[in-house]
């Protein structure tokens, strides 16, 4: 596919999103492997062009507003890393109409939740469903 590096990029968001959401109200470090996977850093202590890109996606989500991190040390992990309420609101709020939210259970009510819906995508393995979610709920928004 064309665009392998815009389905890794949504895949790092949601990952770190996942991660965060699972922390929070924790200020947590994340480190860059634990959504990116296995780096290799080349002769000259670079990091894969993989890594950076995941560094990247850390980076915009900070610049949108999404999280907060006091440093990403050394492109390696991200300090004290939470967050926003911005990105929190986003996560948890159901994604029903009106009339449907009246009638909802709650557990229907926590199924319809982003943070939900991304999590199943990502336990599947749903590379489409990841990105029409963070498209709709976080680029396009």
């Amino acid at each position: 596919m064309i665009d392998v590096n815009i389905d890794d990029f949504y895949k790092d968001i949601a990952v770190i999103l996942l991660s965060l959401y699972r922390q929070f109200p924790q200020k947590i470090s994340l480190f860059v492997e634990d959504v990116s996977g296995p780096d290799t850093i080349d002769e000259f202590g670079l990091h894969s062009p993989r890594h950076m890109a995941c560094v990247g996606a850390f980076q915009w989500l900070h610049d949108e507003g999404y999280v907060r991190y006091r440093d990403l040390a050394r492109y390696e992990v991200a300090d004290e890393c939470t967050l926003t309420q911005k990105a929190f609101s986003k996560l948890i709020k159901p994604q029903l109409n009106t009339e449907q939210r009246e009638s909802a259970s709650s557990i229907e009510r926590q199924q319809s939740t982003l943070v939900f819906k991304l999590d199943e995508a990502i336990q599947a393995q749903a590379g489409v469903d990841v990105r029409y979610l963070i498209e709709e709920h976080f680029i396009l928004s």
